[in-house]
């Protein structure tokens, strides 16, 4: 006897049943909702991209430990899309003379990432990416907080369940400029060390950070950047600010944008993090990550922020952008955590569907006639092709809890007539095809009542 084939999925990859599907996309179509109410317009991009227009401003790890690499070809490598900015970059930069600025674009492509499967996280997974380009003013950033807080309330979760810890890159260029004194070609190890943070058991945090800093001035600005929890109490653990500081581009961002936050009514959803850094290399200014502030599962959901230079990578032309990538499961385990998906909808809805039930195979012609003239009004069918057992075949559709039954013997089709089913009162006639469409959608009205 041959060796059967496993029917499990590879690691870290996942089959989606109908049920898990219908659960996905109702996800998804709540969230399409809150992106046409923004105007923001739906694109799609290959799953298979050059390598290099990932490893120029994507971090190292995501691109040589975090990646599905394909090499088809010598020397071609393509690389299965980890995340999505650098293929939206690379599309803006191809029509960039045609697109009207600014450009609201969203996408919910598949990603990979070569990295071990956990709770929330595959190696092929379903993403929400929501941008904004061509708007270099502080707006485009609050826009996509107010989208963020938007569609957590569309779904019912509360302030109390969600926040957005966000900080500012160029903030934190000015903490370690002129507080810190970092040496400028090693901020972005700055960066790094406080996105792994979280990531990390304290002992092995303390020697990563002794590994690249020796200057404990240093390491111990980083500590407060890392546990301050407001930007007072940031700046309250540091002595002598220069004037010059209070002058920088990073911390009036930051102060600008905690006032907009306030203006807009959302600050209450909304928290400056010193800590957040996000681990892209191209992230220039607002950051953030959502994280689930709940006590059962307290994590981050997703992340995002502002990038003014990723599409110099395609052009000299210089287009700012901001906006977030956000995985589908990581989002509804958070639904789940609060019970914010309704049970109904994993299950199949077949209430408009009209099913036909023939008494015997001689009029199967008739029934496939028959459902194609209702599938023509665009009313979903469904003809069961047992041909016989009229009972069993209605027993079929009222578990399927179908609405409309339309029941045909030979004696219908001779006289072109159809008996119609209501199987909610259970009422029945027979009725001449012509006037079939309207007495379903009587019957439809009538249950609607």
């Amino acid at each position: 006897m041959s060796k059967k084939l496993s029917t499990k999925p590879l690691r870290g990859m996942e089959d989606y049943y109908p049920s898990d599907l219908r659960e996905t996309n109702w996800i998804i179509d709540n969230i399409r909702d809150v992106a046409d109410l923004y105007s923001y317009e739906e694109f799609e991009s290959p799953s298979l991209e050059p390598i290099e227009i990932f490893a120029a401003k994507s971090s190292d790890e995501l691109v040589n430990e975090q990646s599905f690499i394909v090499e088809k070809k010598k020397g071609e490598k393509l690389i299965l899309i980890p995340e999505l900015t650098p293929s939206l970059a690379r599309m803006i930069t191809a029509k960039r003379q045609e697109l009207k600025k600014p450009i609201r674009w969203f996408s919910v492509p598949t990603c990979y990432r070569y990295e071990r499967p956990q709770k929330g996280r595959r190696r092929e997974f379903k993403q929400i990416n929501m941008d904004i380009l061509g708007e270099d003013s502080l707006y485009a950033d609050l826009e996509i907080f107010n989208i963020i807080v938007d569609i957590f309330s569309e779904f019912g979760a509360t302030s109390e369940q969600f926040q957005i810890y966000y900080n500012n890159r160029r903030f934190i260029d000015s903490v370690c400029e002129l507080i810190l004194n970092v040496p400028k070609e090693k901020i972005p190890l700055v960066y790094k060390i406080l996105d792994k943070a979280d990531k990390m058991e304290d002992s092995e945090y303390e020697k990563y950070v002794l590994d690249i800093f020796q200057d404990e001035i240093i390491i111990q600005g980083i500590t407060k950047l890392k546990e301050a929890t407001s930007l007072k109490d940031l700046l309250n653990r540091f002595e002598d600010i220069s004037e010059e500081f209070y002058g920088t581009i990073g911390y009036k961002e930051l102060t600008s944008f905690i006032q907009l936050l306030e203006d807009a009514k959302i600050s209450e959803y909304c928290n400056f993090s010193p800590g957040v850094s996000r681990g892209l290399d191209y992230y220039t200014g607002i950051v953030y990550e959502v994280f689930d502030t709940g006590k059962e599962n307290i994590r981050s959901i997703f992340g995002g922020g502002r990038y003014d230079d990723l599409l110099t990578l395609f052009s000299d032309e210089k287009i700012t952008g901001t906006g977030f990538g956000m995985g589908v499961l990581m989002f509804s385990l958070f639904l789940k955590t609060y019970n914010l998906i309704p049970e109904e909808i994993r299950e199949p809805d077949y209430t408009d569907t009209i099913y036909i039930a023939s008494i015997n195979e001689t009029v199967s012609g008739y029934a496939l006639k028959l459902a194609g003239m209702v599938r023509g009004e665009d009313f979903p069918c469904i003809v069961d092709y047992r041909f016989s057992n009229l009972k069993n075949q209605l027993s079929k559709a009222n578990e399927l809890g179908v609405l409309i039954v339309l029941i045909i013997g030979p004696k219908e089709m001779e006289q072109n007539e159809v008996t119609i089913k209501n199987m909610k009162t259970e009422a029945q006639e027979t009725i001449k095809i012509s006037s079939l469409i309207d007495k379903i959608y009587d019957i439809i009205d009538e249950s609607a009542l």
